[in-house]
């Protein structure tokens, strides 16, 4: 039974997809906030992670961006984002963060499932967007280390946490040689997984070594890199690896981009303290709309009968078409927002 994990912090909406997938067999967790669904997903580590886009508190991408940059999390999972936003930007952003795919609002719920069906068996599913990078080259399925030491994305020290023997072992081995007879792969019988993850471990060790030799093809077999501003580096997965690049180590590379960071947000933060707040302007009586209190409350009254009655057909079994199903949850969510805003009425005494 494929495991996901739905993030929503409306209950009721939540509810409400969890329980449609969970009947359609899925093993389902929910998660009420941002930080419980990435600190759940990286102890589970299951086959979806499904986002609302829209949060009063975090954001979905920032979120997809911290889970994606675990390599075990990156290798295992994907995430699926549910948005009412899709330009371009939004889902260039998403692409960047490592989102596998953004599904526009209001949802489709047959096309969900089968979307989802097809993340659940790891099968193709085009990103959100194509991403370029500098080079002016696609980003997409490609793994990149002829970056820049400048650069913010530099994908050295992503490389050098995955290729551990904590990472790449032979429970490592077996995961993968499941999913490839999952997929109809013949696997020859009697291989040996530690052997293999040690074979795999050395050659991706190889591909970060000699990086002083930019383009030129090494002896043996071994696979040169064309990063110009670094020199020669210990094997990523050895603990004595210092992994000296640009006149510094790695530590202290990162270091330097955290202290810098660091500085911004300080900058930032005294200019957001040192700000006034607005006068407040008084509204001159010929501006004010006067409202009858007897219509306001007549609205809330209105308000809330359709709520409920909404609250009502949204109840699993109540609805049986899933587009209509969700098209009430949006309408419901819609007439809360309505109720939270309209001022509260005068209690009789």
């Amino acid at each position: 039974m494929p495991k996901l994990i739905v993030a929503d912090e409306n209950e009721g909406r939540r509810s409400l997809l969890a329980g449609t997938l969970e009947r359609a067999g899925y093993e389902v967790t929910r998660a009420g906030t941002l930080r419980q669904a990435e600190g759940t997903a990286l102890a589970t580590m299951p086959e979806i992670v499904l986002i609302d886009g829209e949060w009063k508190s975090g954001d979905a991408i920032d979120a997809s961006q911290r889970l994606m940059s675990d390599p075990e999390f990156a290798f295992k999972c994907r995430i699926v984002i549910l948005s009412r936003v899709d330009s371009e930007e939004y889902l260039v952003s998403a692409a960047r963060a490592g989102v596998n795919e953004v599904i526009t609002k209001p949802v489709d719920m047959n096309k969900l499932l089968s979307q989802l069906e097809k993340h659940s068996k790891k099968q193709f599913v085009p990103p959100p967007a194509d991403v370029v990078d500098a080079a002016g080259k696609g980003g997409a399925g490609t793994f990149d280390v002829s970056m820049v030491m400048s650069d913010g994305q530099w994908a050295l020290p992503m490389l050098k946490g995955i290729v551990t023997p904590e990472k790449i072992n032979v429970d490592f081995i077996n995961e993968i040689l499941t999913q490839l007879g999952e997929e109809g792969i013949d696997v020859e019988e009697g291989l040996d997984p530690s052997l293999m993850s040690n074979v795999l471990r050395v050659a991706l060790n190889n591909i970060v070594k000699d990086l002083d030799a930019p383009d030129e093809q090494k002896e043996g077999g071994q696979i040169a890199t064309n990063l110009p501003t670094a020199k020669k580096s210990a094997k990523l997965g050895s603990k004595s690896a210092t992994s000296k690049v640009a006149g510094g180590t790695m530590e202290d590379i990162l270091q330097n981009q955290a202290d810098g960071i660091a500085s911004e947000i300080e900058n930032v933060m005294d200019g957001i303290l040192d700000e006034k707040p607005d006068l407040v302007a008084i509204i001159p009586d010929h501006d004010q709309v006067v409202i009858d209190p007897a219509v306001l409350e007549f609205t809330r009254l209105v308000t809330e009968t359709a709520h409920e009655l909404m609250w009502d057909l949204g109840r699993p079994g109540n609805v049986s078409d899933l587009t209509l199903l969700t098209r009430v949850e949006d309408i419901t969510e819609m007439l809360g927002d309505v109720l939270s805003s309209l001022p509260e009425g005068e209690e009789e005494e």
